[in-house]
């Protein structure tokens, strides 16, 4: 019997004959199978354990080796490990303290708190128990959900949020000081010519013609504002067009090869159009790469984008905002991103979009 599982046998009388039968083993076997077989479907780690500082394991499925990378037997009388000791460092106190708020007040609990795995990476878990009596002292049932991707893509949802949030703000302000004060001298300089007219004609024909240049300037700047928020060239053509136009504006040479037929859906046009956006931006501010490559092909349907620099390399994907929310949008797609970048050998991003995550319902 693995440590941790407890089996019980049992006499039952048979009324009918008014006799004991023998114990019942076979029937025992089958709910201790059938047990299993539950505890081993249940998304989480069942426990029982003592109400102690180190939260001191007598049960505990083996679904806890999936979710914190440390085998059950690990944890059964903290052979090598206490629970508690799992617990990240910043989390533990709060934990215990709500732990026992509701133990005293003899009510189950529900929190949400990092541990660090096997590998040292962190997760979120959800725990859900409640303090129960015995012959041996109350201690706590309960079970432990591995609640990482949940926590990671409601952190995900609100950086594109606060990224929505920041755009908007930057339209305001670009369109407050930029093409809203030049359409607001173009006015003022118009009526200035309308009093001029009768009186001195020549000079309001002047006037008249800085207002049309400046007009002609805040027009400029309003196509500049709008290729910014979603360019015109990829509305019209496609990726085949946008990201060669997009390539010629950049500070180093980049090289185009695009094998793409057809039009993709919007969403993953849009998407791509980005990556290449930032990689470029990011190639011409950090990188000190003197030519780059852009490849855009498409493959068991699925998208495939490949930017790659000559430049210093080690980029860190975990640092600054730009990567993260090219991250962001290729998730929100069921894409993904790699990003290669060993110190003195240059950048490449890869990224694969399946075109059938967009739904596009306007294409």
């Amino acid at each position: 019997m693995r440590p941790g599982c407890v089996r019980y046998n049992q006499v039952v009388e048979d009324s009918a004959v008014g006799r004991f039968r023998r114990p019942r083993r076979v029937e025992t076997d089958e709910r201790d199978r059938e047990l299993a077989a539950i505890v081993a479907n249940v998304p989480g780690a069942i426990y029982r354990c003592a109400l102690d500082a180190d939260w001191t394991m007598a049960v505990i499925s083996d679904e806890i080796e999936r979710i914190s990378g440390y085998p059950a037997a690990d944890f059964i009388q903290s052979a090598r490990r206490t629970f508690g000791s799992i617990i990240h460092p910043d989390d533990r106190e709060d934990v215990h303290r709500r732990v026992r708020a509701a133990t005293s007040a003899d009510r189950p609990f529900g929190l949400e708190y990092r541990i660090v795995r096997a590998d040292g990476t962190t997760a979120w878990v959800l725990e859900r128990g409640q303090q129960v009596g015995g012959d041996g002292g109350a201690c706590l049932h309960g079970v432990i959900f591995d609640v990482t991707e949940r926590r990671e893509l409601k952190a995900q949802r609100a950086r594109i949020i606060a990224a929505q949030d920041e755009t908007r703000r930057q339209i305001g302000r670009d369109l407050h000081d930029g093409a809203q004060q030049r359409l607001v001298s173009v006015a003022l300089a118009l009526r200035a010519a309308r009093s001029r007219l009768p009186d001195d004609p020549e000079a309001a024909a002047a006037m008249a013609d800085e207002a049309i240049a400046e007009l002609a300037g805040a027009t400029e700047e309003l196509r500049e504002l709008a290729r910014g928020i979603h360019p015109p060239v990829l509305t019209e053509y496609g990726l085949r067009t946008a990201v060669p136009a997009l390539a010629s504006r950049a500070t180093v040479p980049v090289e185009v090869t695009c094998t793409l037929a057809d039009r993709l859906p919007p969403a993953v046009e849009i998407a791509a159009y980005y990556v290449v956006s930032e990689s470029l931006t990011n190639m011409a501010r950090h990188a000190r790469a003197t030519r780059g490559t852009v490849e855009l092909s498409c493959a068991d349907e699925t998208l495939v984008v490949r930017i790659a620099d000559n430049g210093v390399g080690g980029a860190d994907p975990a640092s600054g905002s730009g990567l993260r929310g090219l991250r962001d949008r290729i998730d929100a797609l069921d894409g993904s991103i790699s990003v290669a970048s060993e110190p003195g050998g240059g950048t490449t991003i890869a990224v694969r979009i399946p075109l059938g995550s967009a739904d596009d319902p306007g294409r």
